[in-house]
């Protein structure tokens, strides 16, 4: 996805060297406005920016002076604001967050991450889950509740035991955990198979512990699954191979509309993130439709129709919407995000 900027064309071709693109200069230059500017920068450790006393384009920040600092660590993430040295931290483990909330000492606060699922992409191109049966059965087979309490800590939204579809992603399926149903639909297709899931290792924290109550389930019902780590590193390129049986991932798209979400996961350009390497022209058509609908009406009906669609061919299963957590100091408010979940500095406030 480009994220949109605007340039001082002016300044950065002053400086560009010859390049009309100015790409070294822009590098490690700032050419733009904002309601902040980087006083500093020391990549990999630290950026701190100070208010732009000269915006005009809206309210002037309250903090005159934000220094963001990069630390991999999230136990010592943790611990700073456990002591009180750092004013908010974002990205801790699930359970930290709910440590954090239940000591009481800072805020936690928290929204399910918009366009955002936990999910199960099921190879509908090779291997065993070309057969839908199969990937009703995992859905069948998911034990949702567990998976939320081991890997998210309560800190997220299950998709299971969803009823009418709506205009909305993500939402639940209509599958809850059932091992009678899913054995049967198992049975139905052959029988007993060996299979192979896939996750992200960077993502062990939430991944880990799903991947292995899902391989607990799935063995009650004739599926051996072996589970495989991917190092971040090489996980793109694992995906975009687009011969693995099953893959776990979170997907969120920066836009919250469902015909964006099943443009890039489901849709038959097979971009990247459509793990399930699913080609349907049926859903192709329906999420065209939503993208350029003349109205509202147009645009709600393809998207109902396009949620049935899924509910039944199941390329993938949703298993939950994680939740986007922050933890605040007391005296820190006004905390807002953007759609690629990075603080808005702006609307910070600091009491005393």
């Amino acid at each position: 996805m480009t994220i949109p900027f605007v340039f001082d064309s002016e300044l950065a071709i002053k400086n560009s060297g010859g390049d009309p693109f100015a790409k070294e200069y822009l590098k490690n230059n700032i050419a733009g406005g904002g309601a902040y500017k980087v006083e500093s920068w020391k990549p990999g450790v630290e950026t701190i920016y100070v208010r732009n006393d000269a915006w005009k384009s809206g309210k002037l920040p309250q903090l005159r002076r934000i220094i963001a600092r990069d630390i991999a660590s999230p136990s010592t993430r943790r611990a700073l604001m456990e002591r009180g040295d750092a004013d908010v931290s974002y990205g801790l483990p699930p359970k930290d967050f709910k440590d954090l909330l239940d000591a009481g000492k800072v805020n936690v606060v928290g929204v399910p991450i918009p366009n955002g699922v936990w999910g199960c992409y099921l190879n509908t191109q090779v291997g065993p889950f070309k057969d839908v049966r199969l990937r009703q059965a995992v859905a069948w087979a998911m034990p949702y509740d567990k998976i939320l309490q081991a890997s998210l800590f309560g800190r997220g939204v299950s998709m299971a035991g969803g009823t009418t579809p709506k205009v909305a992603w993500p939402q639940p399926f209509p599958y809850t955990h059932d091992v009678a149903k899913a054995k049967a639909l198992v049975d139905a297709a052959g029988g007993p198979f060996s299979t192979t899931l896939y996750f992200d290792a960077g993502n062990a924290t939430v991944a880990e512990p799903i991947a292995v109550l899902m391989k607990e389930a799935l063995a009650a019902i004739g599926i051996t699954v072996e589970i495989n780590k991917v190092p971040g590193a090489n996980f793109r390129t694992e995906i975009a191979k687009k011969t693995n049986p099953m893959v776990l991932n979170r997907f969120a798209g920066w836009l919250d509309y469902p015909d964006y979400y099943l443009f890039w996961t489901m849709h038959g350009n097979n971009s990247i993130f459509n793990i399930a390497a699913y080609q349907n022209p049926a859903l192709d058509k329906l999420v065209d439709a939503a993208r350029f609908a003349p109205d509202k009406a147009a645009y709600d009906s393809s998207v109902i129709d396009f949620i049935k669609l899924i509910n039944s061919e199941v390329p993938m299963v949703p298993i939950n919407q994680p939740t986007h957590d922050v933890a605040l100091q007391k005296n820190i408010g006004g905390y807002q995000f953007q759609p690629c979940r990075e603080p808005d500095f702006r609307y910070l406030t600091k009491g005393v």
